[in-house]
Protein backbone atom coordinates (compact mmCIF):
# COMPACT_ATOMS: atom_id res chain seq x y z
CA UNK A 1 0.00 0.00 0.00
CA UNK A 2 0.87 3.82 -0.84
CA UNK A 3 0.39 6.86 0.60
CA UNK A 4 -1.65 9.53 -0.92
CA UNK A 5 1.31 11.42 -1.19
CA UNK A 6 3.29 8.39 -2.82
CA UNK A 7 0.40 8.48 -5.15
CA UNK A 8 0.54 11.64 -6.45
CA UNK A 9 4.85 11.72 -6.52
CA UNK A 10 5.13 8.85 -8.54
CA UNK A 11 2.42 10.11 -11.29
CA UNK A 12 4.24 13.36 -11.08
CA UNK A 13 7.75 12.09 -11.43
CA UNK A 14 6.30 9.75 -14.28
CA UNK A 15 6.00 13.17 -16.55
CA UNK A 16 1.64 12.95 -15.96
CA UNK A 17 -0.34 16.14 -15.13
CA UNK A 18 -1.96 15.38 -11.92
CA UNK A 19 -4.72 17.50 -9.55
CA UNK A 20 -6.33 16.02 -6.58
CA UNK A 21 -10.00 16.74 -5.10
CA UNK A 22 -10.65 16.20 -1.46
CA UNK A 23 -13.30 16.19 1.15
CA UNK A 24 -12.25 16.69 4.78
CA UNK A 25 -14.08 17.03 8.05
CA UNK A 26 -17.36 14.80 7.43
CA UNK A 27 -18.49 13.71 9.92
CA UNK A 28 -21.64 11.41 9.93
CA UNK A 29 -23.00 9.10 13.06
CA UNK A 30 -21.93 4.85 11.75
CA UNK A 31 -23.19 2.07 13.60
CA UNK A 32 -19.60 0.18 12.86
CA UNK A 33 -17.60 -1.84 15.77
CA UNK A 34 -17.03 -5.48 16.38
CA UNK A 35 -18.02 -4.80 20.29
CA UNK A 36 -21.16 -5.71 21.69
CA UNK A 37 -21.87 -2.17 23.18
CA UNK A 38 -20.87 -0.45 19.80
CA UNK A 39 -23.78 -2.64 17.93
CA UNK A 40 -26.86 -0.63 17.29
CA UNK A 41 -25.00 2.46 19.02
CA UNK A 42 -23.60 4.70 16.02
CA UNK A 43 -20.68 6.33 16.77
CA UNK A 44 -19.22 9.87 15.15
CA UNK A 45 -17.16 8.82 12.30
CA UNK A 46 -14.69 11.33 10.32
CA UNK A 47 -14.25 11.11 6.82
CA UNK A 48 -11.63 12.56 4.69
CA UNK A 49 -11.01 11.73 0.83
CA UNK A 50 -8.90 12.60 -1.34
CA UNK A 51 -8.46 11.29 -4.95
CA UNK A 52 -5.91 12.09 -7.78
CA UNK A 53 -6.95 12.68 -10.76
CA UNK A 54 -4.33 11.98 -14.25
CA UNK A 55 -3.95 14.90 -17.14
CA UNK A 56 -6.64 17.04 -15.00
CA UNK A 57 -5.98 19.92 -16.80
CA UNK A 58 -8.80 22.05 -17.90
CA UNK A 59 -8.89 25.98 -19.45
CA UNK A 60 -12.89 25.70 -19.31
CA UNK A 61 -14.41 27.46 -16.08
CA UNK A 62 -17.09 25.11 -16.68
CA UNK A 63 -18.30 21.94 -14.09
CA UNK A 64 -19.53 20.21 -17.49
CA UNK A 65 -15.80 20.38 -18.19
CA UNK A 66 -14.85 18.97 -14.63
CA UNK A 67 -15.34 15.96 -12.56
CA UNK A 68 -17.95 17.64 -9.74
CA UNK A 69 -16.05 16.97 -5.87
CA UNK A 70 -19.77 16.82 -4.76
CA UNK A 71 -19.62 13.36 -6.04
CA UNK A 72 -17.77 12.41 -3.00
CA UNK A 73 -20.22 13.51 -0.40
CA UNK A 74 -22.60 10.84 -2.60
CA UNK A 75 -20.07 8.11 -2.81
CA UNK A 76 -19.81 8.55 1.16
CA UNK A 77 -23.19 8.05 1.36
CA UNK A 78 -23.81 5.78 -0.56
CA UNK A 79 -21.72 3.53 1.16
CA UNK A 80 -23.00 4.53 4.68
CA UNK A 81 -26.49 3.36 3.11
CA UNK A 82 -25.13 -0.46 2.93
CA UNK A 83 -25.27 -3.13 4.91
CA UNK A 84 -23.65 -2.89 8.67
CA UNK A 85 -20.26 -3.33 8.47
CA UNK A 86 -17.76 -4.01 11.70
CA UNK A 87 -15.02 -2.76 10.73
CA UNK A 88 -13.94 0.97 9.89
CA UNK A 89 -11.20 -0.99 6.84
CA UNK A 90 -14.28 -2.66 5.15
CA UNK A 91 -16.25 1.12 4.96
CA UNK A 92 -13.15 2.56 3.55
CA UNK A 93 -12.26 -0.31 1.05
CA UNK A 94 -16.01 0.06 0.22
CA UNK A 95 -15.98 3.89 -0.66
CA UNK A 96 -12.29 3.52 -2.50
CA UNK A 97 -14.86 1.65 -4.71
CA UNK A 98 -16.98 4.07 -5.14
CA UNK A 99 -14.50 7.19 -5.73
CA UNK A 100 -12.10 5.40 -8.17
CA UNK A 101 -15.03 4.29 -10.57
CA UNK A 102 -14.50 7.84 -12.75
CA UNK A 103 -12.19 6.83 -15.12
CA UNK A 104 -10.50 10.53 -14.33
CA UNK A 105 -9.40 9.01 -11.03
CA UNK A 106 -6.07 7.94 -10.75
CA UNK A 107 -5.53 6.95 -7.17
CA UNK A 108 -7.39 7.85 -3.85
CA UNK A 109 -7.01 7.90 -0.10
CA UNK A 110 -9.98 7.33 2.07
CA UNK A 111 -9.25 8.29 5.90
CA UNK A 112 -11.78 7.27 8.69
CA UNK A 113 -11.70 8.10 12.44
CA UNK A 114 -13.39 6.91 15.40
CA UNK A 115 -13.99 10.40 17.87
CA UNK A 116 -15.29 8.96 20.59
CA UNK A 117 -13.13 6.12 21.63
CA UNK A 118 -10.72 7.65 23.72
CA UNK A 119 -11.33 9.06 26.83
CA UNK A 120 -8.35 11.50 26.23
CA UNK A 121 -9.44 13.06 22.90
CA UNK A 122 -7.43 10.21 21.29
CA UNK A 123 -8.80 9.37 18.37
CA UNK A 124 -8.70 5.75 16.53
CA UNK A 125 -9.25 4.92 12.83
CA UNK A 126 -7.69 4.02 9.22
CA UNK A 127 -6.57 5.24 6.04
CA UNK A 128 -6.30 3.48 2.89
CA UNK A 129 -4.88 4.50 -0.40
CA UNK A 130 -5.03 2.90 -3.69
CA UNK A 131 -3.69 3.48 -7.54
CA UNK A 132 -5.30 2.35 -10.23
Amino acid sequence: MTSHSEALIRMLKSGKAASSLFMEGVVREVDVGIHPHEIGSPQRIKFDIHVILEDAETGADSIDEVLDYEYLIASLDRVLEMERSALLETISTRILDEVMAPVEIAAASVSATKLDVLEDDGRLGCTMTRVK
